[in-house]
């Protein structure tokens, strides 16, 4: 074998293990959406079987982990008011701690969800940088490294988070802006600030209440729009400057539940005992609330954890332990299983499989498709209340005492 092909071979092999290795830059993985584009995602785990490696956590959090190459990151509050602020890194391979910087908060919240405490919303990365929101109102940057680049006080500057349960809502990293969005009983906005500086690019007002959802991005005719789901209506916004583009009603106060797509719809959830909402994006503007609407299907007790699309099947869990898959198409309900336990944790999917996350910790994979096929039920020995990440063919859990990494060995 000629040293040409040796190298040629050790490239391809290099590259194609980069084009299956997939980041988890934030809340909901690389779309937003908890799902990923890996193969060979694990199936069958115990507290020993399949566990790569596992460290312990110190403080409150149930923001997700976040991965961008050999590095994960994560948040945690400690401190008697919970405001001592981490945001902590961890080595990919073996949950070796990289580096751990500390902020500490500038206003405290009214309310707040005693196992997060602060460090409810999930970071997010481009790789170079951090960024990390928490419930005292301070949205944070750092370099790679952890060495602070630029802190702002949301609360300081606009009023602490009025919200009950405290701030959960993660920030989107959208091209070169991060867009936060605080709806709470104070002055309600969607904000968009300089990656780079922490400057403003615009600050728009919302009319609404409390609400813990986070921004989401989708493309509608070729170009980008962001979507804010809250008290009453979900909306899409210009990113470029923050105008309102288009509203559709039918939503609940207080919503918690992500959205996601397929196709040209947006599916939304709204609420304890409510209904699934399917939304034509089509470019056009104004109040859609009739002419976009294209199904609207039960949800039964769907408050908390985010749903996933897989193809053309839609999958979401009531928090009560009900797993459910609906036809995006027509909103027909294809199956209602009985999945066990209670589930705050959002769905994720990848590799043909969808993981349901039970308090308990309990996670049942299921076989994507429309036939309901219990894959594995594992035990991971101690609760989970965050949602998990995806990254080079593994899982990462957060757990309410320890990280794990869950694989094949």
């Amino acid at each position: 074998m000629s040293i040409r092909f040796c190298i040629f071979f050790s490239l391809c092999c290099l590259l194609s293990r980069e084009a299956r290795a997939d980041n988890w830059p934030g809340w909901r993985g690389p779309a937003g959406d908890g799902t990923s584009a890996e193969k060979g995602l694990p199936v069958r785990w115990s507290t020993m079987e399949n566990v790569r490696w596992k460290v312990p956590l110190q403080g409150a959090g149930v923001s997700a982990p976040i991965v961008w190459g050999d590095r994960l990151f994560l948040t945690s509050s400690d401190g008697r008011h919970n405001d001592r602020l981490h945001l902590l890194c961890y080595r990919v391979a073996d949950g070796h701690l990289l580096w751990h910087t500390r902020f500490f908060g500038s206003a405290l919240p009214e309310g707040l969800f005693a196992p997060g405490g602060m460090a409810v919303p999930t970071p997010t990365t481009d790789g170079k940088h951090v960024f990390a929101l928490f419930g005292t109102g301070d949205l944070v940057c750092v370099d790679i490294d952890g060495r602070p680049v630029w802190v702002r006080s949301l609360a300081q500057e606009y009023g602490p988070f009025r919200n009950r349960w405290g701030m959960s809502s993660s920030p989107l990293l959208l091209g070169e802006k991060l867009i936060v969005q605080v709806d709470h009983w104070g002055g309600s906005y969607l904000l968009a600030v300089d990656a780079a500086t922490g400057a403003n690019h615009w600050k728009t007002p919302r009319d609404v209440g409390v609400n813990w959802t986070s921004p989401f991005a989708v493309r509608v005719k070729g170009r980008t729009q962001l979507v804010a789901v809250g008290s009453h209506a979900v909306k899409g916004y210009d990113p470029e400057s923050g105008a309102e583009l288009w509203t559709v009603g039918g939503m609940i106060m207080q919503c918690i539940i992500s959205p996601v797509t397929s196709g040209d719809r947006l599916l939304a959830i709204s609420g304890d005992n409510y209904q699934v909402v399917a939304i034509r994006l089509d470019g056009r503007t104004g109040d859609l609330t009739k002419s976009n609407v294209v199904w609207k299907a039960k949800s039964g007790t769907a408050y908390v954890p985010s749903p996933v699309c897989v193809g053309r099947y839609f999958y979401f869990v009531e928090d009560s332990g009900w797993g459910n898959c609906l036809d995006v198409g027509t909103g027909k309900r294809v199956w209602r299983e009985r999945m066990g336990g209670n589930y705050r944790a959002s769905l994720v999917a990848g590799d043909g499989k969808v993981y349901f996350l039970a308090e308990g910790g309990i996670v049942t994979v299921v076989k994507a498709g429309p036939d309901f096929e219990i894959l594995a039920k594992n035990d991971l020995g101690e609760e989970i209340v965050a949602s998990p990440a995806i990254a080079d063919g593994r899982l990462f859990l957060r757990g309410t005492k320890h990280l794990f990494c869950i694989g094949k060995k």
